[in-house]
């Protein structure tokens, strides 16, 4: 039998069939609970039924990627989310789980929750920050809003959502994955971060084929080896600009002729991703001192 692995807690793993889509609950064989054969939720696998009907995982498929903080793979996209308001988006933060998914391999999708607790022109400033670059979608966790189009640009594929504690993961996943479905808390008025989070990884499939990962405490991808020309390359709307700089291998900081900033002066590239771009080329520097 072949599955997927959709939740693991205490050495027990959730393996959903693939044919009946019913879920059992069981162990893996030894080899799998030591070293490197650990398993992560999203593997593909083969498993048995032993006489109880509780599944056996018995070999795991070649994963496509994955994370090690959280513990997933085989994912397609990474929901980059965060609050308009309530918590302040920190726009390097968000910048910095961008560049990690396209160091990945992810497809990305920016989720602006808590689209109530600003003004429709904070939205749209907002928003432009990543229109052009990619998918967009204003939601609101509470109400619903705009939860459509966040399902329509992840159909069919596995994706996480990541963000800041406190954006509003969970009830964003409650809300399309069904009530109750993930562990939700308040904003700590001292610190203006979440106070509860969800506790494991558990994946939620929808008819259509979609499965979304819910994560615990996913605030920040594990960078790939970064260096000043892949942090480059992990920005989309600088690739535009590919072979038009006076130098073949600029890095679109102090160079002469250099097409980025000049896109920059002419408000092609937004300020706020440029600078993110700075701050995150400095830090990838300061590492490889």
């Amino acid at each position: 039998m072949r599955g997927k692995v959709v939740k693991g807690i205490g050495g027990f793993y959730f393996v959903r069939d693939d044919e009946s889509g019913q879920v059992f609950m069981g162990k893996a064989r030894g080899r799998f609970k030591r070293g490197k054969n650990i398993l992560f939720v999203g593997d593909h696998v083969e498993f048995e039924l032993d006489e109880a009907g509780n599944s056996v995982i018995t070999d795991v498929e070649a994963r496509k990627n994955c994370l090690s903080r959280p513990p997933v793979s085989n994912l397609d996209v990474l929901i980059v989310t965060f609050a308009a308001a309530e918590p302040e988006p920190s726009f390097v933060t968000i910048d910095k789980l961008c560049v990690g998914a396209e160091g990945a391999g992810l497809d990305v999708v920016i989720a602006v929750n808590k689209t109530d607790q600003v003004s429709r022109e904070r939205l749209k400033e907002i928003s432009d920050i990543y229109s052009g670059i990619y998918p967009v979608c204003p939601v609101n966790g509470k109400t619903g809003e705009g939860t459509d189009k966040l399902l329509q640009e992840i159909s069919g594929k596995s994706a996480a959502f990541a963000g800041q504690s406190g954006v509003g993961k969970s009830t964003l996943i409650n809300r399309i994955a069904g009530s109750g479905s993930a562990e939700t808390g308040s904003i700590s008025q001292k610190t203006g971060r979440g106070k509860h989070t969800t506790r494991h990884v558990e994946i939620f499939g929808f008819p259509d084929g979609t499965d979304v990962y819910d994560t615990p405490g996913f605030t920040s991808l594990d960078a790939p080896r970064l260096n000043r020309k892949n942090v480059r390359d992990f920005f989309p709307e600088m690739n535009r600009y590919r072979g038009l700089c006076r130098y073949l291998d600029c890095v679109h900081i102090n160079e002469p002729d250099c097409a980025v900033k000049e896109a920059l002066q002419n408000g092609e590239i937004s300020e706020s991703r440029y600078n993110s771009y700075l701050q995150i080329m400095k830090e990838v520097s300061e590492w490889r001192k």
